[in-house]
């Protein structure tokens, strides 16, 4: 058994980096039960953490990035008081770095990739692009702790009891049509020929932010007057609520986005559609049953970038529109049976 630690762990990058640090949190509570672990991520994305039900985690920091200066400073304030043992900084930027090393921890480990690396105690190769999944990236900055073995990221929103009502667990679906790039979103148009292709008793639940309602408002009213029960959820639920959506879905369609690692989080049947991203950066589903979706030709446009991208720059976006939805609709049916008992 791991010597007991007071720890830190630095993520204040999108909501699917932060969910993915409970693999960490995991790691930490089984391997080492007695340390007690904080948290910094990104104001916003506090509540994510009630969903994980251990009590090893002991507090979950933000950082508000609408007010950069103010925020380190009382960070970093805040932070020096706690005298930790160590920090794990997960980010490769120069702030999150800088408040690392300026908090008087006895141990920081980041980054190589990270512009104060020579600073830390410690700093790990950052590998990228070669297939390594986020998750064991990360699992490199525990690994002269703890070792290296894996644990899965994990949230458990049932014990919240939050579930929206008008839900009945395992019986809709959940798609998720948005992201913050708009080439890592299969197309509205897409994803009304797949729900076209679904039974029609086939509840659908369309899942998002509010800045992405535009997009689920297109596909509810592709299908007005038909008969399909279509529920409009973007921007109506929060952070709790949409995680325990996600848990009690039959599925979810997802793209290359934080809904994607929620899914894993909470391991529901997942598939995940990668259009100008690609798996090999590192960020596909872990959730016991997933699958993958992505264009089958070669394209020589195809990462277009390590991010998405605003739009296309070849404008004929043909790592999405090249996909046929026949693939999604063969994922539904090998899931189906598995969930509908």
């Amino acid at each position: 058994m791991s010597q007991t630690s007071k720890v830190l762990i630095i993520q204040s990058a999108f909501l699917g980096d932060a969910v993915l640090m409970t693999s960490l949190l995991e790691k930490i509570r089984v391997e080492s039960p007695s340390s007690i672990i904080h948290l910094l991520v990104r104001k916003g994305l506090e509540d994510i953490f009630k969903a994980y039900p251990h009590d090893n985690l002991g507090q979950v920091w933000t950082y508000d990035k609408s007010n950069k200066l103010k925020s380190w400073c009382a960070l970093r304030n805040e932070l020096t008081k706690e005298k930790f043992d160590q920090v794990f900084v997960a980010q490769r930027f120069l702030g999150m770095g800088l408040l690392s090393i300026s908090i008087g921890a006895k141990k920081v480990v980041g980054f190589d990739k990270n512009p104060l690396s020579l600073l830390f105690d410690e700093k790990v190769t950052h590998e990228f692009g070669q297939g390594k999944h986020e998750t064991e990236r990360n699992t490199q900055l525990l690994t002269s702790w703890l070792g290296g073995a894996l644990h899965k990221p994990f949230l458990n929103a049932s014990h919240l009891n939050n579930f929206p009502v008008g839900l009945q667990a395992k019986k809709y679906l959940a798609i998720s049509p948005g992201s913050v790039w708009e080439t890592k979103r299969f197309p509205v148009h897409k994803w009304i020929e797949f729900i076209r292709l679904l039974p029609l008793d086939q509840e659908i639940v369309l899942m998002g932010s509010a800045a992405e309602k535009h997009l689920s408002d297109e596909i509810e009213k592709a299908f007005i007057g038909s008969g399909r029960k279509i529920i409009n959820a973007c921007g109506r639920f929060n952070l709790q609520e949409a995680i325990a959506v996600y848990q009690q879905s039959l599925m979810s369609f997802v793209n290359d986005s934080g809904p994607l690692h929620i899914c894993s989080a909470v391991n529901t049947p997942t598939v995940a559609i990668f259009c100008s991203t690609i798996p090999a950066f590192g960020f596909g589903p872990l959730a016991k049953q997933h699958q993958i979706i992505e264009v089958k030709e070669k394209l020589t446009c195809r990462p277009c970038g390590d991010h998405g991208k605003k739009s296309c720059p070849e404008t004929h976006f043909n790592c999405a529109n090249l996909i046929d939805v026949q693939e999604l609709l063969k994922a539904y049916q090998a899931f189906l049976p598995s969930r509908s008992e």
